[in-house]
């Protein structure tokens, strides 16, 4: 994925603080929007469209990760993929500059169940691509040649990348000062509200022409960035766990707030993006969708809010047309424009420690309805967020990027608790016990699930410095239905996990 060279942006530094107050840093970064049409190896037309973030490591390096899906080429709503990213950019002259670079993940999907085994073959994702790019104000445009491939996949071509990345930058702070107070005259506060929603949203199917014909209930979670007090952009992320599991939607657009009292607001928004789950299912087309939205939320102090949201979404390229109704809660993790004026000697924030996961995991052969299968090798990524010094909640997505029984695009989601010892070994060394409770997607429909599954793991961390550690894993997954009643379906198996952790931590209002 391309990046900007960002001339304009300081590099990572510590920003002093007042007496007694953690120090601060500043972090660029980039958001980045490409789109590619490829020619599938059997002559049929698909596109990408990929969605990244990318975090400078130094002049020239960048590293992050995204996802990508289809829009407007093919008949595959529905695919979907991740990667990460590493990423060299260098000016050469004026506001020119050249790229290079390479990613890895997984990707999966098709226009029938069938269909996932020959367009997604093993689901491993890989892409090199090199090109020249154009920055103007803070916007930087370009183009790259590419080499877009999955393994075993008819996805395997050269391709033209047109691509345009807009800057940014964000403060945090060390992982040990978590639990800390700082004040926003004291770093690089949010000039504008920044917003963190989780949802369960219902898609009400209207006269469904694919082979599923229920609702289908999605987790959703959105980020929502101010440009005026009222004015907003927002990205957005929508997985299936009830109905049809993994129906995926990713999302963004732009909205407007209206203040209807002091604790309530009204929300309207309009996204774009991309949906489905295989076309002969659920049928977006290529996958194209156009979202509108309305959210009413009720404050009720400490920046968290309750929502009730109503939309219509609609795949103008298929069939698929959907009431939605969601309730969630907003988390408002900066302080208003209103309230920061109302503040001239600054506003509280207080830092929570967050660590960023990510690693391979390999798993055993697995057990599934007493057949053993060929185990399978995963990327996951997990998010912690630390309630104390020992407690935590942690959610984890693994992808595969070996196909599970013959089918790409197995997929793992868990949530839950976690909780870790006193660093020892000079705080090198950091053990942690966490229970966790999710989902599986086996590939096939749904006769073929095997319901809810529990995930116990335990491991260790190497500190190698305050930021990066050395990670790993060892858990088991078992799937409930076969104790509870729910499923006839059972899968069991244990896995390995080793990778690496980013820690930090991030100033939220107080």
């Amino acid at each position: 994925m391309a990046a900007t060279a960002l001339p304009a942006l300081a590099q990572t530094g510590y920003t002093d603080t007042s007496a007694g107050r953690p120090a601060m840093r500043d972090v660029s970064g980039m958001i980045m929007l490409d789109y590619s049409t490829i020619t599938l190896s059997n002559g049929g037309a698909f596109d990408l469209f990929g969605v990244h973030y990318m975090q400078r490591a130094n002049d020239w390096l960048y590293y992050g990760v995204g996802a990508f899906a289809p829009l407007a080429r093919g008949d595959y709503g529905g695919f979907f993929g991740a990667d990460a990213t590493l990423h060299i950019q260098r000016q050469i002259a004026g506001n020119w500059f050249a790229n290079a670079g390479i990613s890895v993940g997984a990707a999966a999907g098709g226009a029938s169940v069938a269909g996932i085994q020959s367009l997604s073959g093993d689901g491993l994702y890989s892409r090199a691509y090199v090109g020249l790019g154009y920055t103007y104000r803070n916007l930087s445009f370009g183009v790259n040649y590419a080499r877009v491939a999955i393994a075993g996949s008819p996805i395997n071509d050269s391709t033209i990348n047109f691509f345009v990345q807009r800057p940014f930058s964000f403060s945090v702070g060390s992982y040990g000062d978590a639990g800390s107070v700082v004040s926003s005259a004291d770093f690089d506060a949010p000039a504008h509200e920044n917003i963190l929603s989780l949802q369960f949203n219902n898609f009400a199917q209207i006269n469904p022409t694919g082979s599923y014909t229920g609702d289908i209930g999605v987790a959703s979670t959105q980020f929502t960035h101010f440009h005026s007090p009222n004015l907003y952009s927002f990205f957005a992320v929508d997985i299936g766990v009830t109905g049809l599991h993994w129906y995926n939607q990713a999302h963004g657009g732009i909205g407007t707030r209206v203040a209807l009292s002091p604790n309530v607001n009204l929300y309207g928004q309009i996204g774009l993006g991309s949906s489905g789950w295989v076309t002969d299912t659920v049928d977006t087309g290529p996958g194209f969708i156009i979202y509108p939205k309305a959210m009413l939320e009720y404050l009720w102090g400490n920046g968290v809010g309750a929502t009730v949201s109503a939309g219509y979404l609609y795949a103008p390229m298929g069939t698929s047309r959907n009431w939605t109704l969601g309730l969630g809660l907003n988390y408002h993790l900066s302080h208003s424009e209103s309230q920061a004026r109302s503040a001239p000697n600054g506003l509280d924030y207080s830092l929570r420690g967050i660590r960023l996961n990510v690693f391979g995991r390999t798993t055993s052969s697995i057990t599934y309805n007493g057949r053993e299968s060929d185990g399978i090798s995963m990327i996951a990524v997990q998010a912690d967020y630390a309630l104390n010094d020992h407690w935590y909640i942690a959610g984890q997505i693994a992808a595969a990027t070996t196909a599970f029984r013959g089918y790409a695009g197995y997929a793992e989601g868990f949530v839950g608790v976690g909780w870790q010892s006193n660093a020892y070994a000079n705080g090198r060394l950091q053990a942690y016990a966490q229970l966790m409770y999710g989902l599986n997607d086996v590939g096939v429909d749904a006769a073929h699930e095997v319901g809810a599954l529990l995930y116990p793991a335990v491991g260790v961390s190497y500190h190698l410095n305050e930021r990066l550690s050395l990670y790993s894993q060892l858990g088991a997954a078992v799937s409930l239905g076969q104790y509870v009643g729910s499923h006839t379906n059972t899968f069991e198996n244990y896995s390995i996990g080793l990778g690496v952790t980013y820690r930090f931590s991030l100033p939220t209002r107080s």
